[in-house]
Formats: structure tokens, sequence, C-alpha cells
């Protein structure tokens, strides 16, 4: 990997995407819309992600926005034209299967991704954008950030996964109220129901989150897959499949070099502070 940070190509401005010592930075780049969606933005997140998690370089992603927003997800001013990203208002198949592949290309691939995903949550994430930062493996939010489902005010259900990603992370009564009322939740509110990890002064949030993203890089890529594939079947397998799984992992990861160094680091003696 070349020193410094590398700006990669994406195909639009819409979404904008660096590399850094095994960090890549994808964000969603539309701030005068607060980083609503667009099919052009959809699909080039959409390509990022599947470029990534064959990408030997990335180690972490970390997904942000610009401006003042996370992301508004759906755009409602499209919305009101009485237009879809997705296609011809007249054409519903279309529109169902456009918007199914762009689902999976992005909330569905963030959560079931390999590598350690960061949401850098900067302000509003509301609805389908809201999903996009439930599906990261850790979230942390700025202290002014927002975050809101919205759906029911637009006359709407919930889309890109946001249901599932609710119900897994606050339980279904709390997820239904959340989805049923649209209530907006501060940032530390969120926290406090487990939607967000950490929550951070508004003018640390990159430095900070990025400073763990490298951390997470310069960590055994192969323990980081392990523990998100161990806490993945902790949600559907029993507690003996669990443990058996963690068994292979361990028995796997004892044989690697990444293994074999941190011990032998953590085996030495520790220098006495001075004085």
């Amino acid at each position: 990997m070349a020193d410094g940070p590398q700006d990669l190509t994406t195909g639009t401005d819409e979404l904008l995407a660096a590399l850094d010592r095994g960090v890549l930075t994808v964000t969603l780049n539309r701030p005068a819309a607060r980083n609503a969606y667009s099919i052009t933005l959809l699909d080039a997140l959409g390509a990022v992600l599947a470029s990534a998690e064959d990408d030997d370089r990335v180690r972490v992603v970390v997904v942000t926005g610009a401006g003042d927003g996370f992301c508004a997800g759906g755009d409602v001013k499209v919305m009101a034209r009485g237009e879809s990203i997705f296609g011809p208002r007249d054409d519903v198949e279309a529109r169902r299967t456009r918007q199914a592949a762009a689902q999976r290309a992005t909330t569905v691939r963030l959560a079931q991704f390999a590598k350690p995903t960061l949401a850098l949550v900067n302000g509003p994430a509301v609805g389908a954008g809201l999903a996009l930062a439930l599906a990261c493996d850790l979230r942390w939010t700025a202290e002014s950030a927002v975050l809101r489902t919205g759906f029911t005010r637009a006359g709407l259900a919930g889309d890109f996964g946001c249901t599932w990603l609710l119900t897994r992370l606050v339980g279904p009564a709390r997820a239904m109220a959340l989805l049923l009322t649209s209530a907006s939740l501060t940032a530390r509110d969120a926290r406090d129901v487990g939607l967000v990890t950490e929550v951070v002064p508004d003018g640390d949030l990159r430095a900070r989150g990025l400073a763990l993203a490298r951390t997470l890089a310069d960590t055994s890529p192969l323990a980081l897959r392990a523990v998100k594939d161990n806490v993945a079947r902790a949600s559907t397998q029993d507690l003996a499949s669990c443990a058996d799984a963690e068994v292979d992992w361990h028995v796997r990861l004892v044989e690697t070099a990444e293994h074999r160094a941190a011990v032998s680091a953590l085996s030495r003696p520790r220098t006495a502070p001075p004085g």
C-alpha cells in the first residue's frame, strides 16, 4: 500500500472513498440534500463495498456523511414530485427489483461484511439512512446527531433492512415503538437504548473514530473476522453450537503468525514507569 491516503475513484462525486493505512473511509457526498440517497449514490456505494470486501488492502470500512448530515435516507423532494429513484412510478415490478438489488448491495452487504465496519454519524440519520448506520458493527455519533426511523411520517413502513436491524439491536417491543412513532432520539438517548456505541463531541468525531479504525486495522484480520462470525452465530444458534464454533476459530487462530507475535509481545516484562 502506498504511503499516505489514496483517493479512490467511485465514478461519481456523490460518493467519495479514500484508503489510508488499511482504513477505507466512504463519504456520502450530497450535503445539500443531507446525503439523501440517489440511484447514482447507491450504485456507487454498492460497487465500493463489493470491491472493498475482496481487497486485501482494506481492513476496516468507515461510513460517514459530508456536511452536517449523515444520511436522510429517501429524498423527500423526489417523492413529493411523485417520482422514485428506482424507476418509473407506473412500473411497480421494475422499481421493486431495482430497490431490492440496491438494498442487498448496501445495507444487507454491510450487515454481513466480513471486515469490521464503523459508522461515524456526524448528523441526522433518518429512515434508510438510519438503516445504513445500523448495518455497521459500531456506531459512533456526534453529540448533536439525531436518529429517527421517520418512515411513518412519510406514510411508509420501512426499507433497507431497518426493521430487522432495529429488532436485532433493541428487541421487538422497542423497535415497534420506534417504527410506529418515528420518534427522534438524541445521540445519548440512542446510546442508552443500544443503537449507538459511543457519543463523541462534534469536533472530535472524525479524528477519534478514525483512530479507532486504525487500531482495528492493525489487529489480526482473521481474529476480527472470527469475532464477527462468533457474534453472528450467537443470535441464531444454541450455546453448545456457538461454543464449538469458538473452538474451531481458536484452533485456527493459534496457528497464525499474528497470534504468535501478539502473545510474544504480551509476555515481555513491562518497563516500570520512570520515577
